[in-house]
């Protein structure tokens, strides 16, 4: 069966079983770190899109509320549609699953936080709509509003003098509506964290902050640290620094020191170290269940750890992402359960085609087409540029990809011969590098002549893009 990965289980009692990449130490400390305070805290956990913080987040999320504690969780890309955080974040806490016990209990609670957020919002709204709303303007001043464009200049002066003190009034009420919200919160706060084994501080998550709109995330940022810093409760941010700070430059202009600003809402922030790909590559493989295909081969044991060791060593090199890792795996799992096992099997070219495709897309696209011998001599020197010939297995992967290229997209004996010629001229350089490279591709050469496999290339790029009839094997 062709599937996608299966999304990661965490299991309740054990949210780290499932693992690959050693995080449960980092959440462990975490743990440590937010059950020693009881004060408002905001931690940042940091790494580039496609590390796995999403992952790492739930099941840390699950960690803790084994441990007891009362956690929520909001994914702000979902929610970036709106202009201000703030209401669709009470949404979210009041969609979380509780305990049937204390459901009725926080709803009235809730009910509140909503009203006293729906205020401070409209607050918020800018003059204009405030006063097409009636939202904070008297009648009075909204007539005068109206009728102002007929006014005399006294008038008007007199009106912006009115203006301002309905202003001044307005900043009262904001800082008022405020600790109203932060007042209900800390009720809710305390309440959640009362009897029935639970334990303070209440965790807030934020996952997706760097994939949102820069005004919402910087919104996002300033309302946790206006109006939901109260005591017990912790806010853990998911994030790319770098994306982050963009964010703030594209807010508060690039003159903006984004450290400091950063700092203001930032308590404290842990980087997620980097992914070890072997063990994700294999925890991949695993989950797609991809040894059940290679059992069927006569050479599957070999075809594996040949596509294993080439794909690992090329996901190293071009410094993949866990995202981009697991679209190729997408991609190696199609064709590998489209070739029937009697059929003979190109490891390393598929791992170099999946890795291409993900890596240098417009290089890819050439194989889709026809190729000259200049385009045959680009692409092999461009991936001689990218990758170390002197390591065995890319030497053997980039001279096997070029003889390939040579027998499956040259269309006339001549221009085979002369691509022949010149790498028989480089089997006898001065550059043992080059030598032995030369040397590799001919032996390869050789191989293709004598068996029905010329075309390896072009039927791998065409399974890859679906550019054939597939028939899902097994």
């Amino acid at each position: 069966m062709l599937q996608k990965n299966p999304e990661l289980t965490i299991p309740a009692n054990n949210p780290f079983q499932n693992d690959q990449l050693e995080r449960n130490k980092v959440a462990d400390n975490l743990t440590l770190l937010v059950q020693s305070t009881n004060q408002p805290f905001v931690i940042s956990i940091q790494a580039p899109s496609g590390w796995g913080k999403s992952t790492f987040i739930k099941m840390w999320k699950a960690q803790l509320e084994t441990q007891g504690h009362i956690c929520f969780y909001f994914n702000a890309w979902e929610n970036d549609f709106v202009d201000d955080p703030l209401i669709a974040f009470i949404g979210e806490i009041n969609k979380t699953t509780l305990d049937k016990s204390l459901t009725a209990q926080f709803n009235a609670q809730i009910k509140k936080l909503q009203n006293f957020g729906g205020k401070i919002v409209r607050r918020a709204l800018p003059l204009t709509i405030q006063i097409a709303t009636q939202g904070l303007l008297g009648q009075d001043s909204i007539k005068k509003a109206s009728d102002i464009l007929f006014a005399s200049g006294s008038e008007i002066a007199n009106f912006a003098s009115e203006l301002a003190e309905e202003k001044i009034r307005q900043y009262e009420s904001d800082k008022n509506g405020i600790q109203e919200f932060r007042n209900e919160l800390t009720k809710f706060v305390k309440s959640l964290s009362t009897g029935g084994g639970r334990r303070t501080p209440v965790v807030f998550f934020i996952d997706e902050l760097d994939r949102c709109r820069p005004d919402f995330t910087v919104l996002l940022l300033e309302r946790i640290k206006q109006v939901f810093s109260v005591e017990g409760i912790v806010f853990v941010i998911g994030t790319d620094r770098a994306a982050l700070e963009q964010s703030v430059k594209s807010v508060h202009g690039s003159e903006i020191d984004k450290d400091g600003y950063l700092r203001r809402f930032i308590d404290f922030s842990v980087n997620l170290p980097e992914p070890t790909v072997e063990k994700y590559c294999k925890f991949l493989f695993d989950r797609f269940k991809l040894q059940e295909i290679f059992a069927k081969r006569r050479s599957g044991r070999e075809e594996s750890e040949s596509l294993m060791r080439a794909f690992v060593s090329l996901a190293k090199t071009y410094h993949f992402s866990l995202r981009v890792i697991e679209q190729c795996f997408t991609e190696i799992n199609l064709v590998l359960r489209t070739t029937p096992p009697n059929t003979r099997m190109f490891p390393l070219l598929l791992a170099l085609l999946v890795a291409m495709k993900a890596h240098s897309p417009a290089s890819y696209t050439l194989l889709l087409g026809a190729l000259s011998m200049a385009d045959i001599q680009s692409l092999s020197d461009e991936l001689k540029q990218e990758l170390d010939i002197n390591d065995r297995i890319y030497k053997w992967t980039l001279s096997q990809f070029e003889a390939y290229l040579i027998y499956g997209y040259l269309e006339t004996d001549e221009a085979k011969a002369e691509a022949i010629t010149a790498l028989k001229a480089l089997a006898v350089s001065q550059n043992p590098m080059e030598r032995s490279y030369a040397q590799q591709a001919l032996r390869f050469v050789v191989q293709i002549q004598t068996d029905a496999y010329s075309s390896a290339i072009k039927n791998l790029v065409s399974q890859i893009s679906l550019l054939q009839t597939l028939s899902i094997v097994g």
